[in-house]
């Protein structure tokens, strides 16, 4: 009895701000390449604490259209640290200083964390394979698929928008 085929996972991770400054391909374009060749984008945003970036909804939108998403490491540098605002200085109410080892540590811890995320996150995923009949040329034609697991409350979970069939190899 032969098994299913062995195929790797395609992971594609994205360590930026999402902001486009020299690509070749739009959006949409790179969108329907990793739909169409099952690629898995997860980003790691480089987006400092309390600021935001036009780039972000495209990050985002690449994640979540392929079924990953994206950590903010950089999100939480001061929740651990208590009592900063009684510590005034020169340079503002902060007391992780940029330029100190402190600060410094706190971004390598975030990142750190965010990668090790990612990884436990596709290490631990299940794959559901649905191959349809595809009538005539059906090859440019998006599916779009939903899934859902009735009777769970509070589950969160995270599948790709849909597929082409006949993926390019």
């Amino acid at each position: 009895m032969k098994g299913e085929p062995i195929e790797p996972r395609r992971v594609i991770v994205v360590i930026g701000d999402g902001h486009d400054t020299a690509s070749k391909k739009g959006l949409n374009e790179v969108l329907e390449l990793a739909q169409r060749n099952l690629v898995t984008i997860y980003g790691v945003s480089t987006m400092s604490f309390g600021f935001s970036a036009e780039g972000d909804k495209n990050l985002r939108r690449l994640a979540e259209e392929t079924g990953g998403r994206v950590e903010y490491p950089l999100e939480n540098v001061y929740k651990d640290v208590t009592g900063y605002l009684e510590k005034p200085s020169d340079e503002g109410n902060f007391a992780l200083t940029v330029g100190t080892g402190a600060y410094a540590s706190q971004l390598a811890q975030g990142m750190f964390r965010a990668i090790a995320n990612v990884a436990g996150e596709v290490t631990t995923q299940y794959i559901v394979r649905y191959n349809p009949a595809a009538p005539g040329d059906s090859s440019k034609v998006f599916r779009n698929i939903r899934v859902e697991v009735p009777g769970l409350q509070n589950v969160r979970i995270r599948a790709r928008k849909g597929y082409y069939p006949n993926a390019v190899k």
